[in-house]
């Protein structure tokens, strides 16, 4: 018998006694105890990559906080004068609940990042992505474009949440009128405020993710996970046959998603003299900074 062997065996059975003290005796001390060092291990893999990452996570957070504070400055700058805000009021009104479920996402893949579950963090990395898109065109197709996404609300639940509606509203911009059949990818196409290199590197990793969520036999393959995945299946140097950048991928992916959208946002909607994307652009420098020195 090898040492794995002998390892899984032990596993076994310190589980299946347990199990049976508690079916006869109803005692679970035995269930706790081991939940418990389940658990020990997970916390730490999680006290590992904070000790590893701790200055970038202290700079994203950074980044994070200024973003937020930017967002609740313009409310407060539209709450105290709309009326100043005419040119812009429709794609902010528009923008304003996506702008919270977009932070709510982005804390959702630190939080998975920090755990030791990047696979995880990339699949919501596509909603990300995806609400990146819809904010950028939006901001950059202007007033009658976010009218169309505000009233697409009442259009979806009259057609029955069917996927044909999700993207209709985009058809009052100029550049997809003609369109028939619009996807998130068509919108990426006619963003401005991503160059070329970075539209197709998104495409790729978009479609890569997207296999990953549906289970295909690509999808299954595929894997950022350099923490989780060696406890899951140690019997292998890895845990899939494709495997690929682990935190700085995902990290590098969504960090820039997140400059590009404020950066465009605060172009966009005016923050009387804040100057929020010259403190976004100091503390992306010393994000970049930091991320060389780890990757």
């Amino acid at each position: 018998m090898t040492n794995q062997q002998r390892k899984l065996l032990k596993g076994f059975n310190n589980l299946t006694h347990s199990i049976q003290i508690l079916k006869s005796t109803g005692d679970n001390k035995r269930i706790l105890e081991l939940s418990h060092g389940y658990k020990s291990d997970r916390n730490r893999i999680h006290k590992e990559i904070l000790h590893n990452y701790t200055d970038l996570f202290a700079v994203i957070q950074s980044i994070r906080k200024l973003s937020v504070l930017g967002v609740q400055n313009v409310d407060s700058l539209v709450e105290e004068n709309e009326a100043g805000f005419q040119h812009c009021i429709k794609r902010y009104n528009a923008l304003k609940p996506l702008l919270i479920k977009y932070i709510d996402v982005f804390d959702e893949i630190i939080c998975l990042i920090e755990n030791g579950f990047p696979d995880g963090a990339m699949q919501r990395w596509r909603t990300f992505l995806e609400y990146s898109i819809i904010i950028i065109f939006i901001l950059e197709q202007g007033e009658e474009v976010a009218e169309a996404y505000d009233k697409n609300f009442l259009k979806s639940l009259e057609d029955e949440l069917r996927p044909r509606t999700n993207f209709a509203w985009a058809k009052a911009a100029k550049c997809l009128k003609e369109e028939k059949q619009i996807s998130i990818t068509k919108l990426l196409d006619n963003i401005n405020g991503i160059d070329s290199k970075n539209k197709n590197w998104y495409r790729a990793f978009y479609k890569l993710i997207s296999q990953s969520i549906h289970g295909s036999s690509v999808g299954i393959n595929l894997t950022f996970n350099d923490h989780i995945s060696f406890e899951i299946n140690d019997l292998n140097t890895k845990d899939s046959d494709y495997y690929t950048g682990g935190i700085s991928t995902v990290i590098t992916n969504t960090m820039n998603l997140l400059f590009y959208t404020f950066t465009i946002y605060f172009n966009t909607i005016p923050d009387k003299g804040m100057n929020i994307n010259e403190f976004m652009k100091e503390l992306f420098k010393e994000y970049v900074k930091v991320y060389k020195r780890l990757f």
